[in-house]
C-alpha cells in the first residue's frame, strides 16, 4: 500500500509541476485555432512540393493539438483535397511542434529537450518528405482518401475559426471571439484529459514499481557515459516500441519521456520516444478506422523510420554542438508541494481555466436557450 500511495503521490507531483504550463499551452493553442481557418489550409495544400509541405507544417504548428485531434484534422484536410504527403507533414507538426508540449518539456526536462523536440519534428517532416518522394504508393493513398471520405463523421470535427468572417483583432476583442476561444479550449481538454491523466499516472507507477534492472536490460549500456552509436541506435529503435504499448498520445508521453531519461536512456532514445506518439496502439487503431489497415501500415512504417532517424540525427547534432544534457533528475524530485512560483502560477492558470470553462458553459447554455425559444 505504501508503494501505491507513493506512486499516486509521484503522479500528482509531476502533474502539479506541469499544470500551469498545460493550461497556458492549451489557451494559446485554442486562440490560434480561432484565428486560422482549416479551409484556408486545405486550399493551399492541394499540390505536392517542398513549399507546400513547409506550409502544411506551419499550419500543423499553429493548429497544435493532441494526437487524436491531430488525426481528425489531418484526415479532414486530406478529404478536402490536401496532398497525402502534405497531410503527413501537417500530422507530424501538429503533434510534435506544439506550444504546450514545449512548455511542459521545459518545465519537466529542460531547454535542451524543447530544442531537441522542435528539431526532431522538423527532421521527421523532412525525412517523411524525402522518403515519400521515392516510396509513395499513390493507389494506396487514393484508396485511403476514399475510405476517409466514407468514414468521416462530424463527431470529432470542430473548427471554431469558421464561425465568423471578422478579422483576428475583432475576434480577440469581442465576447463572441472569446466564447470561440473558450469552446476550443474546452474541446482540447475534453479530447486530451484522459491521455494526460493516464500518462502522468503511468509515469508515477512505473517510476515506483519498475526496477532499474529492467531498464538496464532494455537499453544497451544504460547508465554509462559511453557515446557508442550502437547504444544510441538501439535506444532510438526500441523507444517507439515502448510507446506503442503505452497507448498514450503526445502530451501523455512527456512524463514517460522524463521517466526514461531519469532511468538513463540516451538522449537520442528519448527524442525518438517523444516522436512515437503517432505509433501508439490506440493511434494506429484510430488511423485504421480512418484510412484502412493497408495505408495505416504504410504510415506506421514511414513514421517509425522517420522518428528513429530523426532521434539519431538530433542526438548527433547535439553531440557535435556539445549541448547534450547531463543531469538526470528522477521523477521523485518533482514531487515537491511547496509555496513557490509553481504554486502561484498554478493558482492563476486554474482560475483562468475555470473562467474559460464557465464562458464555454454560458455560451452553450445561451445557444440551447435560443434553440428552445425558436422551437
Amino acid at each position: 500500500m505504501n508503494q501505491i500511495a507513493e506512486a499516486f503521490l509521484t503522479s500528482a507531483g509531476i502533474l502539479w509541476k506541469a499544470l500551469w504550463a498545460l493550461v497556458f499551452g492549451y489557451l494559446i493553442s485554442a486562440a490560434i485555432q480561432v484565428l486560422v481557418t482549416r479551409s484556408q489550409m486545405a486550399r493551399l495544400m492541394g499540390k505536392r512540393g517542398p513549399k507546400r509541405a513547409a506550409l502544411a507544417s506551419l499550419f500543423g504548428f499553429v493548429s497544435s493539438s493532441c494526437s487524436f485531434a491531430a488525426l481528425a484534422a489531418s484526415r479532414s484536410i486530406l478529404v478536402k483535397g490536401a496532398h497525402p504527403v502534405n497531410a503527413i507533414a501537417f500530422l507530424i507538426a501538429s503533434t510534435n511542434l506544439v506550444i504546450e508540449l514545449g512548455i511542459v518539456l521545459w518545465i519537466l526536462m529542460g531547454w535542451q529537450f524543447v530544442l531537441g523536440n522542435f528539431l526532431l519534428g522538423v527532421l521527421m517532416i523532412l525525412y517523411a518528405y524525402l522518403i515519400a518522394r521515392t516510396w509513395f504508393p499513390k493507389q494506396l493513398a487514393d484508396a485511403a482518401r476514399a475510405h476517409a471520405e466514407q468514414q468521416q463523421s462530424e463527431g470529432m470535427q470542430h473548427d471554431m475559426s469558421n464561425n465568423s468572417d471578422s478579422g483576428w483583432w475583432q475576434k480577440i476583442t469581442s465576447l463572441a471571439g472569446w466564447q470561440a476561444i473558450a469552446s476550443a479550449f474546452f474541446m482540447e481538454w475534453k479530447m486530451a484529459y484522459k491521455e494526460i491523466l493516464f500518462g502522468f499516472t503511468i509515469a508515477g507507477f512505473i517510476s515506483v514499481f519498475v526496477p532499474q534492472s529492467f531498464w538496464n536490460s532494455l537499453f544497451l549500456n544504460t547508465g554509462s557515459d559511453a557515446t557508442s552509436w550502437l547504444v544510441v541506435l538501439e535506444n532510438a529503435a526500441i523507444a517507439p516500441v515502448i510507446a506503442f504499448f503505452t497507448f498514450i498520445g503526445s502530451m501523455g508521453n512527456v512524463p514517460l519521456a522524463a521517466m526514461l531519461w531519469g532511468n538513463n536512456a540516451s538522449f537520442g532514445g528519448v527524442m525518438s520516444f517523444l516522436g512515437a506518439d503517432l505509433v501508439a496502439a490506440t493511434v494506429l487503431y484510430l488511423q485504421s478506422k480512418y484510412y484502412g489497415w493497408s495505408y495505416t501500415g504504410y504510415l506506421a512504417a514511414l513514421l517509425y523510420t522517420c522518428m528513429v532517424a530523426a532521434g539519431l540525427t538530433t542526438h548527433a547534432i547535439f553531440a557535435v554542438l556539445v549541448i547534450l544534457p547531463t543531469e538526470r533528475p528522477g521523477l521523485g524530485e518533482l514531487v515537491r508541494f511547496q509555496i513557490d512560483y509553481t504554486f502561484w502560477l498554478n493558482i492563476v492558470f486554474i482560475v483562468v481555466g475555470l473562467a474559460l470553462v464557465y464562458l464555454h458553459w454560458k455560451s452553450r447554455q445561451n445557444s440551447d436557450q435560443e434553440s428552445h425559444d425558436m422551437a
